[in-house]
C-alpha cells in the first residue's frame, strides 16, 4: 500500500525535514502494519571510544537499504541492515568485525554484555568434516589470529539442490542430507559455548553476532500469515498477526525488551586488538517536533533502539525513532524539525 502523498504536507510526502542536529536525520514516509500512513523519523548518532571516553564522531548516514556482505551473491548474510522501519521491539543490538586474537589460538571465546544481558561466542579455526571409522568427525581446529563474524561461519546453509535449507541461515555451514556428505567441507567455526557442534548431527541454532535479513527465520514469521484469508480480507495490509519484532535485526540473543537509555554499560570482548571495548552509552539528546495544519504542535524525545557496535574500530551507532501520523483534513502533518534537546 502507497502513501498518498498529494494528501500530506510539503515537508511530510517529500520525506524533508528541518536538521539542526549534529546526527543524521531521515523523514521517510511509511505504512505501518495497521495500515495507517506515517512519516517515521529517524535521527542516528555516530561515536569514537577514546581511553574510554566516547566522543562524537562524522555521523554515518541513515541506511535506507540492507547492505549485504558480498553484493554478488544471493544467499549473502548482511554486513549492515537497513535503518527503516516505523518501530521496533525494545533495542536491537548488533556488532559487525571479527573475532581478534593477538597470538595464534585454536580456539577463543568472546562475549557481549550491555546493560544486564550477555551474549556469548566461541569461534573456532577452520575445521573440516572428515571420514573416521565408517563415521563423519569434525577434525581439528587451525590456528588463527582472525576470524570474520559472519553467518557464513555459524551453522546453518543448503544442499546444492535447494531441497534443504536452514532457514534461520541459509547461508552457512553444515547442513547435508547425510552426514556422508560433509567430508571434506568446512565445519561451523562460530557457535554458543552452551551448544557446542561436535559432528555432523549437530543442529543448534546459529549462533552470531551480525543483523538477521528480513527473509530469515524468525524475522519472517513475525510477518505474519500471508494465507487465502490474508488475500481476501487484509491485502496489501500487513496480516492480523504481524509482530512488530519483525522489525528487529539483532540476533535473538541480542534483543532487549526495554530501549537502551544513557549511562547503559557495553562491553565487548574478543572484538578489538586489545581484547575489550567498553565505554558507557551517550545520550542522544534529540527532541523531534511536528505541526499539523490544524496548529496542533507534537514534541517527541526518541528513546534509543539501535547499537551497532564496531569494536575495531572502536566506533558504535545508535538510533532512535519516531513515526508520526500523515493524518487528513486540517490533521494533515505540516512540518517536521529536530532539535538539540535543551531540557
Amino acid at each position: 500500500m502507497g502513501v498518498d502523498s498529494a494528501a500530506v504536507g510539503a515537508a511530510a510526502a517529500s520525506g524533508a525535514v528541518a536538521n539542526a542536529t549534529p546526527f543524521a536525520v531521515v523523514a521517510c514516509p511509511l505504512v505501518e502494519a495497521s495500515g495507517r500512513p506515517v512519516v517515521a523519523v529517524i535521527v542516528k548518532g555516530t561515536f569514537g571510544v577514546e581511553r574510554s571516553k566516547v566522543v562524537p564522531v562524522e555521523p554515518r548516514p541513515v541506511r535506507m537499504s540492507d547492505v549485504p556482505r558480498d553484493e554478488g551473491d544471493p544467499w549473502s548474510s548482511l554486513r549492515y541492515a537497513s535503518d527503516l522501519c516505523p518501530r521496533k521491539h525494545g533495542a536491537d543490538v548488533v556488532a559487525v568485525g571479527e573475532a581478534i586474537s593477538p597470538r595464534p589460538v585454536a580456539v577463543m571465546d568472546l562475549a557481549i554484555q550491555v546493560r544486564g544481558a550477555a551474549a556469548p561466542l566461541r569461534v573456532h579455526g577452520p575445521r573440516v568434516y572428515y571420514a573416521w571409522l565408517g563415521q563423519v568427525a569434525i577434525g581439528p581446529a587451525a590456528p588463527f589470529e582472525r576470524v570474520p563474524l559472519v553467518y557464513e561461519k555459524a551453522y546453518g546453509g543448503r544442499t546444492g539442490d535447494l531441497k534443504l535449507i536452514e532457514p534461520r541461515n541459509p547461508s552457512g555451514a553444515g547442513v547435508a542430507q547425510r552426514p556422508h556428505d560433509l567430508i571434506d567441507r568446512l565445519a561451523p567455526q562460530i557457535e554458543h559455548p552452551a551448544h557446542p557442534i561436535d559432528g555432523p548431527l549437530a543442529r543448534p541454532a546459529p549462533a552470531g553476532y551480525g543483523p538477521i535479513p528480513a527473509h530469515w527465520s524468525p524475522r519472517r514469521e513475525r510477518a505474519g500469515t500471508f494465507d487465502e484469508r490474508w488475500k481476501a480480507e487484509r491485502m496489501p495490509l500487513m496480516p492480523l498477526d504481524f509482530d512488530v519484532r519483525h522489525h528487529n535485526v539483532a540476533h535473538p540473543a541480542l534483543i532487549l525488551d526495554e530501549p537502551l537509555r544513557a549511562s547503559d554499560p557495553v562491553a565487548v570482548l574478543g572484538m578489538s586488538p586489545d581484547g575489550l571495548f567498553r565505554f558507557e552509552l551517550p545520550a542522544l539528546p534529540v527532541v523531534i517536533h511536528a505541526r499539523f495544519d490544524s496548529g496542533r504542535k507534537v514534541s517527541v524525545r526518541p528513546e534509543i533502539d539501535t547499537l551497532v557496535l564496531e569494536p575495531a574500530e572502536r566506533r558504535f551507532e545508535i538510533a532512535g525513532r519516531h513515526a508520526f501520523p500523515i493524518g487528513r483534513g486540517v490533521e494533515v502533518l505540516r512540518e517536521l524539525r529536530v532539535d538539540l534537546d535543551s531540557g
